[in-house]
């Protein structure tokens, strides 16, 4: 017997979105992650360690917490169905797997939106205060929030391609290590998904100046590869991926783009 597949409702990408981006913000993962975030930034607030761990608290620290964790609980959340044996029952229900794909990428703006905040909160205090030497530009504070639709986009990529257990383990595992290599090689670290525009002085807390490159570039750079995780996550679950695929390779080109102007 065949099994009838409902037909699209695109109003309930929407009210799944919500949903899915309650369950995101409250996962054990996420919380514990921008716990860090908030414990960090509390203890630059306090003790005042110079312009560049001032530009580097606003610049990248998200990237790392809580964007290392998002990556595990954007996967987790995407795989709950298939976990509890339940996905092949909501076929008939009125979200189809691609709507439902959609909601979950459509969530992951949550976390996004949420960094932005922080960051900008934080930003504003360090302005006020003035432990700056040299202000960060907008792009410079939207990196980290990019990073953090990213690493939700990477783990709902990998729970359609690769749903076994401890694939968004070895992915976090992977990005890390990938970002350690890339930030030895010269102008590597625009390319790696943890960016740190300050340079290191001779003393922890001296400011050097900024590494070399575009900021406004690497945004773009960091937007094209979210595009091509979100579209390569959509493109297994579509029904007409030909669309899906045209736009992926749209994000291609913008990544391409993007990674070029960020050089020096």
């Amino acid at each position: 017997m065949s099994v009838i597949t409902a037909p699209p409702v695109r109003s309930l990408v929407p009210a799944l979105a919500r949903q899915e981006a309650g369950r995101l913000l409250r996962h054990p993962l996420v919380l514990f992650g921008f716990g860090l975030w908030v414990w960090n930034a509390g203890l630059a607030i306090v003790d005042d360690g110079g312009p560049r761990e001032a530009f580097q608290t606003v610049d990248s620290m998200l990237s790392f917490f809580p964007g290392i964790f998002l990556i595990l609980a954007a996967n987790l959340v995407a795989t709950r169905d298939g976990r509890a044996g339940s996905r092949e029952l909501l076929t008939p229900a009125p979200g189809r797997l691609e709507e439902r794909v959609k909601a979950l990428l459509l969530a992951s703006l949550a976390p996004t939106l949420l960094g932005l905040v922080l960051v900008s909160v934080l930003h504003g205090y360090f302005l006020l205060d003035g432990r700056y030497e040299v202000a960060p530009t907008f792009w410079h504070l939207l990196q980290g929030p990019v990073t953090l639709f990213g690493a939700c986009a990477l783990g709902i990529m990998l729970a359609e391609w690769l749903p076994a257990r401890g694939t968004a383990v070895i992915a976090m595992v992977a990005m890390v290590l990938l970002n350690a290599w890339l930030g030895g090689l010269e102008d590597g670290m625009l390319f790696g998904p943890l960016m740190t525009w300050p340079i290191w002085g001779v003393l922890a807390d001296d400011w050097a100046g900024l590494f070399p490159g575009d900021a406004w570039g690497h945004v773009v750079y960091l937007v094209g590869l979210c595009g091509m995780a979100a579209t390569a996550a959509l493109v297994r679950a579509s029904d007409r991926p030909r669309p899906v695929v045209v736009v992926g390779l749209l994000t291609v080109v913008v990544a391409v783009a993007g990674g070029l102007a960020q050089l020096p």
